[in-house]
């Protein structure tokens, strides 16, 4: 057969295949055929967990290794964003099969099913064989020794383990830094994907043993490392031994202390809070009466009991009642407006040039008022996120208040507004920009739903992407004169604006700034305007008139393999382009048949 008119992907299907049901004689040969084949670290993988030591020695003597290169165009890949995640996910696919372990292995029992075929899994005995081999040309292979010994304690395979001790494998300093830290990586994902599957007592020998080997530090903590599925992710948690495993092995500066002790309480679990106790979460007065009102107000009446004899046994009320005192002084000695008032309600930050950025609003009001200055301090940036739904270490009460903000006055020494600052208050109806203000960060507003109008003010010089996106209610906007450039998704899905008016200093008009745009009917592009990206106007379903000037020497379809190019009005069928005899405008329309009429310069 001519395998020369395969592409890379039937190659490496028909390698696999044979690795399932050929001798290693008959393997070897065909690879002979087949001449070159890439990314072979999945068959190397099949023969490691289902053919055998001779397969494995086959297919190395041919070349084959654990490396993986990204698939060229050629074989007809779109490499977006998504499908690299998907790479990613079918090389960890990979790797798990090379070291012995796979996702579709419900249990890691011993036979699983391969294109509806019954295939036994090698014994772990031949398996360690295959690791003593493969360790001897680790180099020729590529094999991470370091990742091999993380998969094989995650999958309990001990033999390999022991193979892999016996030769001074350790975990790399890569792999102990995600486990510790990095909660949002890919490889992350997958480790609190992997041990999810496990029982409770499995889940602790296992998980134990990989904190073994990460030198004194602690796992990473988010609350998906105790999933046992949607349905009992409590109940898993609550479990004492599990509980006091969860405490000593997982990094509890990052857990939320109060959210996991009102769990208890809900289930009148006191051992759990005496295991809070003992890891000092009740140390603190405050935080103590906090879980006992909770208990109280909820009724746990085993819970409150616990917990009243609790602050009976430890509390010094002497001390606690002076502070209590102090702080009652403080409070009463202070004026409203005092930086001791003002740092309940905000987070900041002082620069060096003396100036302030809000970081956060911690207060309990929904009509806001921004204070000009906190002491000798002019405050002059709204930072990143400061009332954001989506601000990190938010509880659910502080959540709900924020998308319940209705009116904002922010003070007139405001120069910049931080990115996804008012993302998501969707309560929003006002808002006042001050003159002041020079840059409109990322998503600012992004999902500021009640917002039907801002002024933005002419001194402001960027906008930035998506930052009026999801305003649905925003019915008009005045551009102001500093900005040259409108970034993509600025005014995506404002499903109530009806006309845009883009002024001459405007010189690029970005990707989907006016997407889904619903309600849109004209829109006047001044001269100046010499770009306009990919799908400026997808889906704006009822305009029905654009004016484009002279002045634009670019316009770009967006395109994709196998498809037919769409244009900057795609799903936008009703519009009538108004265009200059001779323009590149009018050259544009005609040769993406689009509608158009011309009008005078």
């Amino acid at each position: 057969m001519n395998y020369n008119i395969f592409s890379q992907k039937q190659k490496r299907e028909i390698l696999e295949e044979a690795i399932l049901t050929q001798s290693p004689e008959e393997v070897a040969a065909l690879y002979m055929q087949l001449g070159q084949v890439k990314n072979t670290a999945r068959a190397l993988g099949i023969a490691c967990r289902f053919g055998g030591l001779e397969h494995v020695k086959v297919l190395v003597e041919g070349g084959a290794n654990f490396t993986y290169e990204k698939p060229k165009d050629e074989e007809g890949y779109f490499l977006s964003l998504i499908y690299y995640w998907l790479l990613l996910l079918e090389l960890n696919e990979t790797l798990r099969s090379a070291y012995f372990i796979d996702r579709r292995d419900s249990c890691f029992t011993n036979i699983v099913t391969i294109n509806k075929k019954n295939i036994h899994v090698l014994p772990m005995e031949q398996r360690a064989e295959i690791v003593k081999y493969l360790y001897k040309y680790r180099e020729k292979v590529c094999l991470d020794v370091e990742e091999l010994l993380y998969y094989a304690i995650i999958s309990d395979s001990k033999q390999i383990i022991k193979v892999l001790k016996e030769y001074g494998v350790k975990f790399s300093k890569q792999r102990i830094t995600m486990l510790a830290e990095n909660g949002r990586s890919f490889e992350w994902m997958e480790f609190s994907y992997m041990i999810r599957n496990l029982n409770d007592k499995k889940y602790i020998e296992i998980v134990g043993n990989v904190v073994k080997e990460m030198g004194g530090k602690t796992l990473h903590y988010t609350d998906s490392i105790y999933w046992a599925n949607c349905n009992h992710k409590q109940f898993r948690l609550y479990n004492p031994e599990f509980f006091r495993f969860i405490l000593t092995h997982f990094n509890q500066k990052k857990m939320n202390k109060a959210k996991i002790m009102k769990g208890a309480i809900d289930q009148n679990n006191v051992v759990c809070l005496e295991i809070c106790a003992e890891n000092s979460w009740l140390d603190m007065p405050r935080k103590r009466d906090e879980m006992i009102k909770y208990a109280s107000e909820h009724d746990r009446t085993e819970a409150s009991a616990w917990l009243l004899d609790f602050k009976n046994r430890t509390a010094n009320f002497a001390l606690e009642r002076e502070k209590a005192e102090k702080k009652m002084m403080r409070e009463l000695n202070a004026n409203p407006n005092s930086v001791t008032e003002l740092k309940k309600i905000w987070g900041y930050e002082k620069r060096d040039d003396n100036t302030i950025i809000i970081t956060r609003y911690r207060g309990k009001n929904t009509d806001i008022v921004v204070p000009e200055k906190i002491g000798n301090s002019t405050v002059v940036e709204i930072g990143a996120r400061a009332f954001s739904t989506t601000a990190s270490r938010l509880r659910e009460e502080q959540i709900y208040l924020r998308k319940a903000i209705t009116r904002i006055l922010l003070p007139e020494t405001i120069e910049v507004i931080g990115e996804s600052a008012f993302y998501g208050c969707q309560a929003l109806t006002q808002i006042s920009l001050p003159e002041t203000t020079k840059v409109i960060g990322e998503s600012a507003f992004h999902g500021c739903q009640a917002l039907t109008q801002i002024n933005i003010p002419d001194q402001v010089i960027q906008i930035g992407a998506g930052a009026f996106s999801r305003c649905k209610n925003l019915c008009s906007i005045h551009l102001p004169k500093g900005i040259t450039e409108i970034n993509p998704y600025t005014f995506s899905s404002c499903h109530s604006l009806q006309s845009v008016t883009i002024p001459e200093n405007v010189t690029v008009i970005s990707k989907y700034v006016f997407s889904n745009c619903s309600v849109l009917e004209t829109v006047v592009i001044s001269e100046g305007v010499v770009e306009v990206g990919t799908l400026a106007f997808k889906e704006c379903t009822h305009l029905k008139s654009v004016v484009l000037p002279q002045s634009i020497r670019k316009i770009k379809n967006y395109t994709h393999k196998g498809q037919e190019p769409q244009t900057i009005f795609e799903g936008t069928v009703e519009v009538t382009a108004m265009v200059i005899p001779k323009s590149y405008a009018e050259k544009y329309c005609r040769r993406n048949n689009i509608k158009y009429i011309y009008t005078e310069k």
